[in-house]
């Protein structure tokens, strides 16, 4: 394997078959996309820690990234690629496509994605809001509002306060 090379779901399962030790598979998706499905022995290293995490990938193994669909393990590549990393291969089509392919998936947990319940809990606040608003008091439209703030400062700065705060939920602990 070379620099920037992607290689199919069924070629990378032949690959595990054949070279299995050979090979580090790195899911550069978020911890809770991880959990809720993955190609098994793949090790989590989100796409945005990769060069923070550099001790924990050998240079002597050929390396496979993979996100959702293929953006992210691309600029996780080209990270690595920066920091002499020669043995890097493309999951092509990423999760999604080793899923479609009926190929092995192991799962933590099962239950709804952090950004699911995220927008879920939004939802209803906003909505919960905007009703008592409407047929008790005008001042619960300012939860509507918090809320849609909070979505706002997310979109703009990655940071999501109500996502920290489910992911310590009990329902989602492992």
């Amino acid at each position: 394997m070379t620099i920037l090379q992607s290689i199919s779901a069924n070629d990378l399962q032949e690959l595990i078959n054949k070279q299995g030790k050979d090979i580090m598979l790195i899911d550069v998706r978020s911890l809770d996309e991880h959990k809720s499905g993955s190609i098994p022995d793949a090790k989590c290293i989100p796409h945005d820690t990769i060069v923070d995490n550099l001790d924990k990938i050998p240079k002597d193994k050929n390396i496979v990234l993979f996100c959702q669909a293929g953006k992210r393990s691309e600029k996780a590549c080209q990270a690595l690629k920066e920091k002499g990393f020669t043995q890097l291969t493309q999951l092509e089509g990423g999760f999604s496509a080793w899923a479609s392919n009926q190929l092995p998936i192991k799962q933590s947990r099962k239950a709804i994605s952090i950004q699911r319940q995220v927008m879920i809990a939004a939802g209803l606040l906003i909505t919960t809001g905007a009703s008592l608003g409407h047929f008790v008091n005008y001042s619960f439209w300012a939860l509507s509002a918090f809320v849609g703030v909070g979505l706002f400062f997310a979109g703009v700065s990655g940071f999501c306060g109500m996502a920290i705060l489910l992911e310590k939920m009990p329902w989602n602990k492992v």
